[in-house]
C-alpha cells in the first residue's frame, strides 16, 4: 500500500487535489441555488470521514484536514485564472478528468492494485455523492432532477477517465 512519502511533492499534488476537483467540478456543473449549493458543499464531508476511518493509508492522508486545506489553496489559483462562471466550469471539468488519469497512472506505477481501486471509487462515490445532494432546476423544492443532463455527462467523462464503466 502506497503512502505520501512514495510519490514526490508534485505527484502527491496530484493525488492530494484530484478528489477536490471532482467535488468542485460536478457541484459547478449543476445549477443547484443557494441551498442546493450548501448540500453539495456538505455532501463530500461522509465519505471524507469514511476514508479517514478505513484502512487505506493513501486515502488516510489524502483525506487529512492539513491536506484539505492545502489543496483548497492549490485549486484557488486555477478559479482565479479562469475567468467568468463559464470558463471556471470548463476549467474544472477538464483538470478533473485529467488529474484523475493522471492519479491512476501515478498509482499504476507506485501503489497497489487495491490503492487503485480504492482511489477510484473513492472519486466516483465523491462525484456521485456531490450530484444527489440537490435537485437541479428546482424552485423552493418542488420541480427540478435530482441530478443534472450537465452533472450526468461530467460523471460518465470522469468514470470513462478512471476506466470505470457505466450502467
Amino acid at each position: 500500500m502506497a503512502t505520501k512519502t512514495d510519490f514526490s511533492s508534485t505527484e502527491w499534488e496530484v493525488l492530494r487535489d484530484t478528489p477536490h476537483l471532482v467535488v468542485l467540478a460536478v457541484a459547478a456543473a449543476g445549477a443547484s441555488g443557494l441551498f442546493g449549493s450548501i448540500a453539495e458543499a456538505i455532501a463530500p464531508s461522509g465519505t471524507i470521514v469514511e476514508a479517514l476511518k478505513g484502512s487505506n493509508q493513501l486515502l488516510k492522508e489524502v483525506c487529512e484536514k492539513e491536506e484539505i486545506k492545502a489543496s483548497i489553496e492549490s485549486i484557488k489559483s486555477l478559479t482565479k485564472a479562469s475567468g467568468d462562471f463559464v470558463g471556471i466550469q470548463a476549467a474544472l471539468r477538464k483538470q478533473a478528468t485529467d488529474k484523475a488519469r493522471a492519479a491512476l497512472d501515478l498509482l499504476r506505477q507506485k501503489g497497489s492494485p487495491e490503492d487503485i481501486t480504492e482511489y477510484r471509487e473513492f472519486l466516483i462515490k465523491l462525484g456521485d455523492k456531490v450530484a444527489n445532494a440537490a435537485k437541479e432546476g428546482a424552485f423552493l423544492g418542488f420541480g427540478g432532477e435530482r441530478v443534472s443532463a450537465h452533472e450526468r455527462t461530467l460523471l460518465a467523462e470522469l468514470a470513462e477517465a478512471l476506466g470505470v464503466l457505466q450502467a
